[in-house]
């Protein structure tokens, strides 16, 4: 099947949730499919792209964003005073869009797949069956984040909401179909574009790379892996390090917390100390998680489904998440994990871990389990393939896995 991938970046070097997504959606597409990649990207990065995937030598067309590097507060007042969100202005590019008007006019696809509702904006001149990877409802999300106290930033995520939510519906309601990550985003899809048909796609977990370890877990040691100029985990940590930690330390005051994630602003980078460790930016987290006692997920916000949720239960880790953090997979209180959104009982689930070791091993097999019968990205790749049928009426070739290719070492920290 021909698939046209159009993405918002390049996945060459995968370091958070979005980009993970992309890279193991490619992947699968390079295995089963004839696929065109074109999007934003370096030359740079478009290079280790290759270099990843050689079967796409002479199939990629990409352009810089040329927002890239403009300041960020020129594009942000710009968008104040837009009909637009500042997400659509952003990602708007007369050259990607004469570029994809080029590729359209010289070859067909079947399909055509674009990451993100704000790349499925384009326009595509084209009979192909279009579909857009929604990785979350974002105006949703950005509902979400308006909960932040700064009253600026609540009212910028405010009017992103509003704007985005007419900009994603007239997407959406342009589509053959939308793939979504979870049944929560389904639902709210449905309100939204009842009439385009949904998938659940969901995200998953390279267990070759995530696997149990016969690491010792450091006593009493907390881990939480995510980009931290993304809200929900900048929130979400702020929140445990406020109000859930303290009564942690109440308890065990030699307890340690390890913040492994890429661009810490200063007001989380200034509280590091003897129990609050934070690393920035990693070449490799499992080793950062193999060594914790338990995996912290305290987010308030978000959508989708989280991918750090899948890598944690793939490690055997055993994990105390909010109901937000672990939205739209599977898991059981007490059989999975422990799922808690108050403080004082975040902080008790906690507590219990570090003593309760026979829970522990019981949250580690229940949820090794469940990540490899359901989350793995090989079978998300076979629900893909067979959307595709059901959309084209076109049988996929799964015998073929396409040219020989480089397997990723995942760098950095993920959403």
């Amino acid at each position: 099947m021909k698939v046209l991938y159009f993405i918002p970046y390049s996945p060459a070097n995968p370091t958070f949730g979005g980009s993970l997504r992309i890279y193991h959606i490619l992947d699968h597409l390079c295995s089963h499919h004839d696929v065109t990649v074109a999007g934003f990207s370096t030359p740079e990065e478009e290079k280790e792209l290759i270099k990843n995937f050689p079967v796409l030598a002479g199939k990629t067309h990409f352009v810089t964003n040329p927002n890239e590097n403009s300041s960020r507060y020129r594009i942000l007042i710009k968008s104040i005073f837009s009909s637009h969100s500042h997400w659509y202005l952003y990602s708007r590019s007369e050259r990607l869009q004469q570029k994809l008007n080029q590729i359209l006019k010289n070859d067909t696809f079947d399909v055509i797949q674009a990451e993100f509702p704000v790349m499925g904006m384009y326009h595509f001149n084209s009979t192909a069956v279009k579909i857009i990877d929604a990785h979350n409802v974002e105006y949703d999300n950005f509902k979400r984040m308006a909960k932040v106290k700064n009253p600026l930033k609540k009212l910028f995520y405010h009017l992103e909401s509003y704007k985005f939510y007419k900009e994603e519906t007239a997407a959406c309601r342009e589509q053959s179909a939308l793939f979504v990550c979870s049944e929560r985003d389904i639902s709210i899809f449905d309100k939204s574009v009842p009439s385009v048909p949904k998938y659940l796609i969901p995200n998953g977990v390279d267990e070759e790379y995530f696997y149990p370890s016969k690491t010792t877990h450091k006593p009493h040691s907390m881990v939480f892996v995510g980009m931290m100029k993304y809200v929900p985990n900048y929130d979400g940590i702020n929140f445990f390090l406020d109000d859930i930690f303290p009564k942690i330390l109440a308890v065990f005051p030699d307890t340690t917390v390890t913040i492994v994630g890429k661009n810490p602003p200063k007001s989380i980078a200034g509280r590091a100390n003897k129990n609050i460790i934070i690393t920035g930016l990693v070449d490799d987290t499992r080793p950062y998680m193999h060594e914790a006692s338990v995996y912290v997920v305290p987010l308030r916000m978000g959508g989708g489904t989280r991918l750090k949720i899948m890598e944690t239960l793939a490690s055997k880790i055993p994990l105390v998440t909010t109901s937000i953090g672990c939205e739209g997979i599977d898991i059981e209180h007490s059989k999975h994990a422990m799922i808690a959104d108050k403080p004082e009982d975040f902080a008790n689930a906690v507590l219990e871990l570090f003593v309760n070791k026979e829970l522990c091993e019981k949250l580690m097999e229940t949820g090794y389990e469940l990540v490899m019968n359901k989350y793995r990205w090989k079978s998300i790749g076979k629900e893909m393939d067979r959307a595709y049928e059901e959309l084209t009426g076109i049988k996929t070739d799964t015998s073929s896995e396409g040219a020989d290719r480089m397997k990723y070492e995942a760098n950095g920290i993920y959403k």
